[in-house]
């Protein structure tokens, strides 16, 4: 299954995006699933970093067994080992992880980052467009329209 992982700061505007990814691809006929990883912790106190992907790991089965869906899920990942935890919640899927920024300091931040080539696969800014011009840019970076499905980022 592939999943599409859109990462950003809190507030550049993932859940915006993610929701005009479902549209298009639902405008499409194109199958697919959408998790809020953020809705999946909301409980206070909050127990720990771990939460949110627990309950990400004992949902997934359910997903994965729809046949050729598509998973959007929006989240922060801090380092490596939050996305290790992340594909270890979806074990057999492809995950493409997309950087979503939406205001220039973002951006700076992106390039200063040194493990960007371990995290992500591409980046993605909505400055100066519309948000569904930038859901069709990240669906066709993901592969999710090209015929050879093997164009899309690599699972590292």
């Amino acid at each position: 299954m592939d999943v599409l992982v859109l990462h950003g700061s809190p507030g550049s505007g993932k859940t915006t995006l993610t929701r005009a990814i479902a549209e298009d691809l639902r405008a499409s006929g194109t199958p697919h699933g959408v998790i809020e990883l953020d809705q999946l912790g909301l409980i206070h106190p909050y127990p720990a970093g771990w939460f949110a992907v627990s309950n990400l790991r004992a949902i997934w089965p359910n997903y994965a067994a729809v046949p050729n869906v598509k998973m959007i899920i929006d989240t922060v990942i801090a380092d490596e080992d939050a996305l290790r935890q992340l594909r270890d919640a979806m074990p057999g899927s492809r995950i493409i992880v997309c950087w979503r920024t939406a205001l220039r300091d973002f951006v700076d931040l992106h390039h200063r980052r040194t493990d960007l080539d371990r995290i992500r696969h591409f980046l993605v800014s909505t400055d100066q467009k519309p948000i569904a011009a930038t859901a069709r840019e990240v669906i066709e970076k993901a592969g999710w329209r090209s015929s050879d499905p093997s164009t899309a980022g690599s699972t590292h």
